[in-house]
């Protein structure tokens, strides 16, 4: 039976903490807050300490959990625009099956990090020494430690060698290329003599650098479906609210034209977003890329090395990430037009409407405009005798029996109002002629 010893889990966190279109003030604190309370969480977690020491950014511990002696250490690392962190503890239970049942309470000493839009991820690395170099057994107990672990079985894996020892690589995912589900990607290191083992010790560095670079990927193209998923229903908003001919309503025409108008703001600057995450990805393969050359180089020169399932990520990348980008940003320009485009139509209508709205209204008081005007005009003609002496007239007044002074107001009333009607309707005549006129003049030059 495999010999299992020195357990070693490790975890390599990640978060964004500078770059465009995102504040992470608040993130700041939240890992300041986790960074001071450190020290009571070990001490919390460990029977007896030892050992606690704790500076600007590491914390090395010693002391014994559940009967066993444990060391470790809580590192951070600023990585530009990245906080990274690496949490270290081991120990070395009696046989197997007691590393693999103690591997839970390794797991204990591992904080809860906190967690916000901006956490890139985090890769768990088990380590240790076995007397076996057989695959199957191998494989065997790396599936039994990543269960106890993750509480799962992987659905994915890889295998290669580094300076001797036996890697795997594993994760769980509904596909292949598919970024793995939190807290799943693991790798899983079987040295087999102490030599490799303190060998390994110069790679952490390294270790948390590659890693970094990929979970940069695996964040920027995961953003990407999001803003792809965003910017579909964004132009899907835009469709619904596009007027049909006839019957404006220019209130709603002018709701519709503000609400569009942000639309394409946001549609904007989510296409910027979406190019943004194709050169994040770009950048961050080609970084990955030089620190898996890095690490390649310098572990061949200490035993037998192939890495080529870290190299598989690279090709995953140029194949499915890249190409699915690009294609997701020439199919998404062209709306870019085409939101302006009814935008602009709908701002066009809106002008229009308006105008004629402003003309109408300026029609209507040149109508009643000239009406009272006449009204006025012959209403302040003294002499309407001439008027009263018409039969008809003279009989209403008469059925009335109005004073002369009554009859003169009545009768200049009466011819005030039905003159300065009669005006009005002859003018909006004209007026509906002159457009009717101009409407044609307009059709013939085109």
């Amino acid at each position: 039976m495999i010999n299992y010893s020195y357990l070693t889990l490790d975890l390599f966190a990640y978060t964004l903490i500078k770059g465009l279109g995102f504040d992470s003030s608040n993130s700041l604190k939240q890992y300041q807050q986790f960074w001071q309370q450190l020290p009571d969480y070990v001490n919390s977690c460990l029977h007896d300490v030892y050992d606690l020491k704790q500076s600007e950014d590491k914390l090395n511990f010693r002391g014994k959990l559940d009967n066993y002696p444990v060391d470790g250490s809580y590192q951070s690392f600023n990585l530009g625009d990245t906080q990274a962190f690496i949490f270290d503890r081991s120990a070395n239970p009696k046989d197997t099956q007691n590393s693999v049942n103690y591997l839970s309470q390794l797991k204990t000493l591992t904080p809860e990090f906190p967690t916000t839009d901006l956490t890139l991820g985090q890769t768990w690395m088990i380590s240790g020494w076995v007397s076996s170099s057989q695959e199957d057994e191998l494989e065997n107990l790396a599936q039994t430690l990543y269960k106890t672990l993750v509480g799962q079985e992987w659905d994915h894996q890889r295998i290669g060698q580094f300076m001797g020892a036996t890697v795997f690589e594993v994760w769980r995912s509904p596909q292949l290329s598919d970024k793995p589900t939190a807290n799943s990607h693991t790798l899983i290191i079987f040295y087999t003599n102490d030599n490799q083992m303190e060998a390994a010790g110069k790679f952490y560095r390294y270790w948390l650098n590659l890693l970094c670079y990929r979970h940069k990927i695996w964040y920027a193209y995961t953003y990407s479906r999001q803003l792809k998923q965003e910017l579909q229903d964004e132009f899907n908003q835009i469709i619904p609210s596009f007027p049909t001919p006839g019957g404006y309503d220019l209130d709603k025409l002018k709701r519709d034209l503000n609400n569009n108008r942000h639309i394409l703001f946001r549609y904007s600057q989510k296409l910027n977003l979406l190019a943004n995450q194709q050169q994040t990805i770009i950048t961050n393969l080609y970084n990955y890329q030089s620190y898996f050359n890095l690490i390649e180089t310098k572990a061949k020169k200490l035993g037998t090395t192939d890495l080529t399932f870290l190299n598989a990520f690279s090709q995953t990348v140029e194949k499915h990430y890249q190409p699915q980008l690009e294609q997701d940003i020439a199919s998404l320009t062209p709306s870019l037009g085409t939101l302006q485009g009814l935008t602009d139509t709908v701002r066009g209508i809106v002008e229009i409407e308006q105008a004629q709205r402003d003309r109408n209204f300026q029609n209507n008081i040149a109508i009643v405009g000239v009406g009272l005007g006449t009204a006025s005009i012959l209403a302040s003609v003294p002499d309407v005798e001439m008027i009263t002496e018409l039969p008809p007239v003279n009989a209403y007044i008469t059925h009335w029996q109005l004073s002369k002074p009554q009859a003169n107001f009545v009768v200049s009333l009466n011819v005030s109002i039905f003159a300065g009607v009669w005006v009005a309707i002859f003018t909006a005549i004209v007026i509906k002629l002159g457009e009717l006129l101009r409407s044609n003049k307009s059709s013939e030059r085109r």
